[in-house]
């Protein structure tokens, strides 16, 4: 196993002080190590922040000279890329046509669960339709009325007899 030089934040640079440099780290996305409660970074990173240390220095902003120094960084992968062995590949091939094959019962449902909701809104319509009262037009009915009562037509004197003889014939029929 291998070990890296570690190299302490206050050994870093003069210039500036273990605040700064923290500050730096994090605009840079510098993850420094803690080791025996003070913070360290690899001899790459400390290259890094001693460059911005200089831009910082020539009076560039912080955040400017990090997002020089971000575009400008190169990035190494810790582990080489392997080439893919072949049972890999194998597995990834029939990872592949599981992923397929669910991808295709899920499109069958789908088109069952649609022909099954067709059905039921007919169902649901013919239901409807017997619920539903016939569709036809209103027509208005008169209640019925017995025929306007009429009174007998008699002269006065008629009247005044029948008052004192039949009263029954005066009432209106």
């Amino acid at each position: 196993m291998t070990e890296k030089i570690m190299i302490r934040l206050t050994d870093i640079t003069q210039d500036a002080t273990v605040d700064q440099v923290k500050y730096w780290c994090k605009l840079l996305n510098i993850q420094p190590v803690i080791i025996s409660r003070a913070a360290h970074v690899s001899g790459d990173q400390c290259d890094i922040i001693k460059r911005m240390a200089g831009l910082v220095g020539q009076g560039m902003r912080p955040r400017d000279a990090a997002s020089m120094m971000v575009d400008t960084a190169v990035t190494v992968s810790p582990e080489p890329v392997k080439e893919m062995n072949l049972e890999m590949a194998k597995r990834i091939d029939s990872l592949e046509k599981a992923v397929m094959l669910l991808v295709e019962q899920n499109k069958k449902l789908a088109a069952t669960i649609e022909a099954q909701n067709e059905v039921q809104n007919k169902k649901l319509e013919a239901i409807q339709y017997r619920l539903e009262p016939p569709k036809s037009e209103t027509r208005m009915f008169k209640p019925w009325e017995s025929a306007p009562k009429k009174r007998p037509q008699f002269s006065h004197l008629q009247k005044f007899w029948y008052e004192l003889v039949d009263p029954v014939k005066l009432r209106a029929i």
